[in-house]
């Protein structure tokens, strides 16, 4: 099969993306998971109630997702700066690894689409972990929210064979999608330039109103409830707030 322009080869092709995969699905579920861990155990422990006092809800969570996120960001830097040092070390290993270098810019557009694809899913686990009474049932919901984080990481083939096909085009578009699609496919090779911005563009469409569903869902009655998590009541609170 002829190679797409701009797609690199070598062995390293085929690593590079699957890690990519792996350190940006780790790192968003890690900090998305732990989002909906604290809100809850603070709801167990009544801890809630006592910030209520001082914080105004959305002012809470705004807290947590800040502070989540520099621990992810932290997390990320000390992942990605151990790959590139294995890069580094692969070169010197593996002679035909010498030609492969990951595109200018790819660290700057990994930054973006890090920082709002945490935002996204870090809200989503908080506007859960509102609706859920304890931190058992908020583990369980864990699994249907990052589930489309997984899609790419089961696609990771059609990443190396083709990169710029219509699926993966897609799964780097699809804001639930995006942040782990676009950053591997930035590492496999060439990506026309409008199509980071569009992405960009689209998953921070998302984060705003991801962010104020959830700043809606933070609201005292909630977050003092008791009441057992459920599809349905969540599709009932969303409804309250059209």
């Amino acid at each position: 099969a002829p190679q797409e322009p701009g797609r690199q080869e070598g062995p390293l092709t085929m690593v590079v993306p699957y890690a990519t995969i792996m350190i940006f699905f780790f790192v968003l579920t890690f900090t998305g998971s732990f989002m909906l861990q604290s809100v809850t155990r603070e709801k167990e422990s009544r801890t809630a109630e006592v910030l209520l006092v001082s914080l105004r809800p959305h002012e809470l969570m705004l807290g947590k997702i800040l502070g989540l996120a520099i621990i992810g960001l932290s997390q990320m830097a000390v992942w990605v700066g151990g790959g590139v040092l294995v890069l580094g070390k692969a070169r010197q290993i593996i002679a035909a690894a010498e030609s492969f270098a990951l595109p200018a810019g790819f660290f700057v557009w990994g930054l973006f689409y890090f920082l709002l694809g945490y935002l996204l899913y870090g809200s989503m686990m908080a506007g859960l972990g509102a609706l859920a009474p304890t931190a058992r049932e908020g583990n369980q919901a864990i699994f249907a929210m990052i589930v489309p984080l997984m899609v790419p990481l089961l696609a990771n083939v059609a990443f190396r064979e083709a990169p710029n096909g219509p699926l993966v085009t897609f799964l780097s578009l699809f804001p639930l999608t995006s942040p782990v699609s676009m950053v591997t496919r930035l590492a496999v090779g060439e990506v026309p330039v409008w199509q980071p911005v569009v992405g960009l563009v689209l998953l921070a469409a998302s984060v705003y109103l991801v962010v104020l569903l959830a700043g809606r869902l933070f609201r005292a009655d909630t977050l003092l409830s008791s009441s057992a998590l459920s599809w349905t009541r969540v599709a009932r609170e969303l409804r309250k707030m059209s």
